[in-house]
């Protein structure tokens, strides 16, 4: 049973850190002279909704085949849920927050694929400016001491991209990870009623997402 316990909580630890391990590489750039956006043409970036991961006890006692079924049931939650990318909120309502603070002329989303700043400024060349919101890590994990309760991790990263040069203008990252309280929420509470909850959780952390690159990297 011990042994069983430690697989578990050592799966818990590397799948929780490989999640969040794009955050890294990531440093804080606010944007230096939001004038420059004035009466410029700004778009935003899309991407396809990215993987969910849903860890459970159950899945983490077997590695990384525990992994892939983790993702698998995660992608069935949101799909099957109409479960939204946090990310495409965000970028919506920062692309407003620019528009009424510095006169920006927004035109419209671009469908990305690349992750180079190059490549996504030549999908929106069109443009003056591309706004990138891209969902780093939407999961839920369980307590390992205590498996019947969960946190709904989000993270994600925001950039914005000179699309005439490629450079990255301003740069963020951000993540919420709740700790254990008495109102973390159980496996039902996140997936009954259409996932009503893990919706709810969602929102909360990209709401602190939104606030965070609103006020500290665009300074809106």
């Amino acid at each position: 049973m011990k042994s069983t316990i430690k697989k578990i909580v050592a799966t818990f630890s590397v799948l929780s850190c490989g999640l969040l391990a794009s955050c890294v590489s990531t440093q804080d750039a606010p944007l230096a002279n939001g004038k420059i956006l004035q009466q410029k043409q700004t778009v935003t970036a899309k991407r396809e909704t990215p993987s969910f991961a849903a860890m459970t006890p159950g899945k983490a006692s077997f590695g990384m085949i525990g992994a892939a079924a983790m993702l698998s049931s995660g992608n069935g939650i949101v799909r099957d849920n109409n479960v939204e990318d946090p990310a495409n909120w965000i970028s919506k309502e920062l692309a407003a927050g620019i528009q009424k603070k510095y006169g920006t002329r927004l035109a419209g989303t671009r469908d990305v694929t690349d992750e180079s700043p190059a490549a996504i400024a030549k999908a929106c060349s069109d443009a003056d400016y591309v706004l990138d919101v891209r969902t780093i890590n939407w999961s839920f994990v369980y307590f390992p001491v205590n498996w019947g309760t969960y946190r709904v991790i989000y993270s994600a990263k925001l950039r914005l991209i000179d699309c005439k040069t490629g450079k990255v203008i301003a740069e963020g990252f951000h993540a919420r990870i709740p700790e254990k309280s008495p109102q973390s929420p159980s496996y039902d509470d996140l997936v009954n009623r259409q996932a009503s909850g893990l919706k709810r959780e969602l929102q909360i952390g990209a709401a602190e997402c939104l606030n965070y690159f609103k006020y500290n990297i665009l300074k809106l």
